[in-house]
């Protein structure tokens, strides 16, 4: 599928597409790279090249790209991933990370059994780590669904109709399944998604129209962790939003993605794109497609005044595939 930039901003920061060519062509024999887009944070976009068992992480800005031959173990299998600043300085600002070493995830299921495992590529070694399996094997649906950052941990839905989540520590080096909130599974592809909660906590939303639940995971100093109803919006009261027709199909599809640096949900609506803010309930169009699959939230920035490849200064967009 084609990967294509959104911006988002508005004018004058609004940034021109062009300006975030990803350098998919193959020079030699003048094809695409076959690939799939598996994530995009604090500046970087990490892709899966589907002939070459290979991941590519890529700073659009700077046009800076490496690719990392994957373990043995992840070769013809398949497996997601994520990309994300190995940073450690106190006043470092996650989105200006260009020169900044980074770490590159993938997780897995190996052999028969389904048992997961994961393995860290450190930029600073230049090397990938040691595999790292789970105690239990479970299957895992492959759509590509960005994980989630929460914390030190990332997250991932295991499937893309039930509410079982994948965590990797990342402090710990370990993977664990996390059951989901107490909800039936039967839900509909697309009409949920993890999301950050308050306190930093994991969180779970499902939409069903016209509301969405919002579930927070909560853990006790005993360490027993509980689900708990955390909030309701009536999407009918979402300023922005087309209004849905009474008696006709709803135009509020399904879940496209989550911006976790902003507390804002990407949703289908007809045939437009929109991202709703969660806090202040206002919502903005983002673009007219008929053929929306998945979105991978994007944002860098560079000191005003800095020269990059690209432009200058910084973005806020959405990629798309």
């Amino acid at each position: 599928d084609d990967i294509v930039f959104t911006p988002i901003m508005d004018r004058p920061d609004r940034i021109p597409p062009s300006r975030f060519d990803l350098h998919l062509l193959d020079i030699d024999s003048h094809t695409m790279w076959m690939v799939e887009l598996l994530d995009c944070r604090h500046g970087r976009v990490l892709l899966m090249d589907t002939l070459w068992d290979e991941v590519i992480m890529c700073e659009p800005i700077t046009g800076e790209q490496r690719r990392l031959t994957v373990p043995p173990e992840f070769v013809r299998n398949r497996f997601t991933g994520a990309v994300l600043c190995a940073a450690i300085d106190h006043d470092h600002v996650h989105g200006s990370c260009h020169s900044s070493p980074f770490n590159v995830v993938l997780i897995s299921a190996l052999g028969g059994n389904n048992q997961p495992i994961a393995c860290v590529y450190s930029s600073e070694t230049g090397e990938w780590g040691d595999i790292i399996p789970s105690s239990v094997s479970f299957e895992l649906f492959y759509d590509h669904t960005p994980g989630l950052l929460v914390g030190n941990a990332l997250y991932w839905l295991l499937d893309s109709i039930g509410h079982d989540i994948l965590k990797f520590d990342l402090d710990k080096q370990s993977l664990a399944v996390i059951r989901g909130p107490p909800l039936t599974n039967d839900f509909r592809h697309g009409s949920h998604c993890i999301i950050q909660a308050g306190d930093c906590a994991i969180g779970f939303a499902i939409l069903s129209y016209p509301h969405l639940q919002m579930w927070q995971r909560n853990i006790n100093f005993h360490g027993v962790a509980t689900w708990v109803l955390w909030k309701t919006i009536d999407m009918r009261m979402i300023i922005g939003l087309p209004k849905q027709i009474q008696g006709k199909r709803t135009l509020m599809r399904r879940i496209l993605g989550y911006l976790e640096d902003s507390d804002e949900i990407l949703l289908s609506v007809g045939r437009g794109a929109y991202k709703v803010q969660l806090k202040s309930k206002k919502s903005k169009k983002l673009c007219e497609n008929s053929y929306l699959t998945r979105y991978h939230s994007f944002n860098s920035f560079y000191p005003p005044g800095t020269f990059i490849a690209g432009g200058c200064d910084g973005n806020d967009a959405c990629y798309t595939r």
